[in-house]
C-alpha cells in the first residue's frame, strides 16, 4: 500500500509507530466530510462502527481502512467524525490529474461488496465445522490438522498449524452453540 505517513514521533523506529495512509500522498486516498444523517437530501448513510472499519485518529483527520470484501478502501475524515455513529458523508473530489483513479476508488465504495469473499469466509466455516466433527470423534488436534488442512510440518514454523487449529475449533463450537444460522450469518472479525 502506498501513500503511508507516520504520524508519531520521528525518532521512534518505524516498527513502533503505526503507519496511517494520507490524501496528501496517495491519490486513492479520498477526503470526505462527516456530516449529521439528513444534512444532505437523499445522502446515503455510513456507520464505521458496523462496516468493516479500521479508524486512526491523526492530528488533522480521521483515517479509515475499510475492508470491501478484500478490497480496500481508505478515506481522510477532513471534517466531522465517524467516530460517534452513522454519518452522511460528502466527499471533496478536486477536478485534477487524479480525479480519474479518485472517482474509480468512489464508485468502489459505493458498490456492495463483492461476494467472493463471502464464499472464502463460508468455506472456512464449513472447515471449522469438520474440525468439530474430527474432534468429537476423538481425532488428536495433529490429526484435526492433517484432516481439515491437508499434509504439512506439525506443528508448523511458530506453531501456526496448531493455533490455526484451535481457533477452528472455538469458531466451530460457537456455531454449534449458535445454530444453524451460525454457520452462516456474516459475522465480522470472526475466526
Amino acid at each position: 500500500m502506498g501513500g503511508c505517513t507516520f504520524p508519531e514521533d520521528p525518532a521512534r523506529t518505524c516498527a513502533r509507530v503505526l503507519p496511517i495512509w494520507s490524501v496528501a500522498v496517495d491519490p486513492r486516498v479520498l477526503a470526505v466530510r462527516a456530516l449529521k444523517p439528513g444534512d444532505i437530501a437523499g445522502g446515503r448513510f455510513f456507520d464505521a462502527l458496523l462496516a468493516n472499519t479500521r479508524m486512526v485518529r491523526g492530528p488533522r483527520a480521521e483515517h479509515l481502512l475499510i475492508d470491501r470484501g478484500g478490497e480496500v478502501i481508505r478515506l481522510d475524515v477532513i471534517d466531522g467524525t465517524v467516530a460517534a455513529g452513522p454519518v452522511t458523508l460528502r466527499f471533496d473530489l478536486p477536478d485534477d490529474d487524479r480525479l480519474d483513479m479518485q472517482l474509480s476508488v468512489m464508485r468502489a465504495f459505493r458498490e456492495p461488496a463483492p461476494v467472493a469473499r463471502s464464499h472464502v469466509q463460508l468455506a472456512r466455516r464449513l472447515l471449522a465445522l469438520q474440525a468439530i466433527d474430527a474432534r468429537d470423534a476423538g481425532a488428536s488436534l495433529r490429526e484435526v490438522a492433517a484432516m481439515v488442512l491437508g499434509p504439512g510440518v506439525w506443528p508448523g514454523d511458530g506453531e501456526h498449524r496448531k493455533s490455526l487449529v484451535r481457533r477452528m475449533i472455538v469458531a466451530g463450537d460457537r456455531m454449534i452453540r449458535a445454530g444453524p444460522a451460525g454457520a452462516l450469518v456474516d459475522r465480522p472479525h470472526a475466526t
